[in-house]
Formats: structure tokens, C-alpha cells, sequence
């Protein structure tokens, strides 16, 4: 038996500006897919600690428990540029 820890990942909130755009996600380097505006990606992954980043921002840490689930954030800050924070537990 395989156990997994799930990471989900939430787009950023629907507005003009980021409605039609997808944002590409990396974990620990590999390409894992894309989340658009008011969406999800869900991954399953090895718990334990990995790194998120939102098209080219800044790495996250995340430390996945085993079974359990980890919500992340897509967001753009101020400047215009994405980055990912942390959205609490599953």
C-alpha cells in the first residue's frame, strides 16, 4: 500500500485581468500542469517537503503530512507578477 499526500493547488480569484490566462505550476522543479482563474489542480505526491512555484515566482515550501491534503494559492502581488501562498489545510 502506497501512501500519498495530496496537494491542492487554487488558481487565482476570476477578475478581467486573469480570467483567460493559465498559470503553469512547478513542484520541486518538474512541470505538474496549469490552474486558470477560480479553478483547481490537484496532485498526488510523496509527503513529505517540496517546493511550489506559480510561473516563474518565487518557491513555496510545503511539508505534505501522509493522507492528508495541503491548499496553496495562486495570487499576483502588486507588480503583476504570480506567486503561490500558503491556503491552510485541506
Amino acid at each position: 500500500m502506497t501512501v500519498v499526500a495530496t496537494l491542492v493547488i487554487e488558481g487565482p480569484s476570476r477578475s478581467l485581468t486573469t480570467f483567460a490566462r493559465a498559470v503553469p505550476i512547478t513542484v520541486d522543479g518538474q512541470a505538474k500542469g496549469q490552474v486558470r482563474a477560480g479553478k483547481r489542480l490537484t496532485l498526488a505526491l510523496a509527503p513529505g517537503s517540496h517546493t511550489v512555484r506559480a510561473h516563474g515566482g518565487a518557491e513555496l515550501p510545503v511539508r505534505l503530512g501522509p493522507g492528508l491534503t495541503t491548499r496553496v494559492r495562486v495570487e499576483r502581488d502588486a507588480a503583476g507578477r504570480w506567486h503561490v501562498t500558503d491556503a491552510g489545510p485541506g
